[in-house]
């Protein structure tokens, strides 16, 4: 049985693990800007960046299967990468900016003192400070790449490439 459905497990966990790093990297990278930087307009563009969370998922399967046609990104998994990343966005940074919002100001201001970059503020005071949220979201965010079966059932053409919830169904029906 391992047999059956070890290449579907190597691909759920490619595309979970994968998914989960670029998420997470690309959102503290973004929370560390909404943060700590105000730029004109900056409310009307994080009010307008919170309505994509009032949006749902399944509103934008059409647009999305045919911006996945046009890119010729149908039957990979990076597809699945590249929209379970951009889905996962919004909540990460959401929660993130917020946490880094509270981090006391101090703390940066040593570290631009002490001649840090931004990107070295956010290696050395933002991730060992929000390592415990991080965890969480990296948590939520695999187990949601790991659960998702609509976007694979629709994307996917090739049972090798099948993730594990598609590849079980597909030998249920066999």
């Amino acid at each position: 049985a391992i047999k059956l459905i070890g290449p579907y497990l190597a691909n759920t966990v490619f595309v979970a693990v994968t998914g989960t790093f670029c998420s997470l990297s690309f959102a503290i990278l973004a929370a560390y800007f909404f943060a700590r930087h105000k730029l004109p307009f900056s409310g009307v563009i994080w009010s307008a960046f919170l309505v994509l969370m009032l949006l749902p998922s399944v509103a934008n399967i059409v647009p999305l299967f045919m911006l996945l046609k046009s890119m010729s990104l149908l039957n990979t998994l990076l597809a699945l990468i590249v929209v379970g990343v951009a889905a996962g966005q919004v909540f990460n940074i959401f929660v993130l900016r917020n946490f880094i919002e509270d981090l006391p100001k101090d703390l940066f201001e040593a570290a631009e003192m002490d001649g840090a970059s931004h990107f070295q503020q956010v290696i050395n005071v933002v991730i060992p400070m929000a390592s415990p949220i991080i965890g969480t979201l990296a948590i939520l965010s695999f187990l949601s790449s790991w659960n998702d079966f609509l976007l694979p059932l629709i994307i996917l053409r090739d049972k090798e490439l099948f993730t594990l919830g598609v590849g079980l169904i597909y030998l249920d029906g066999e």
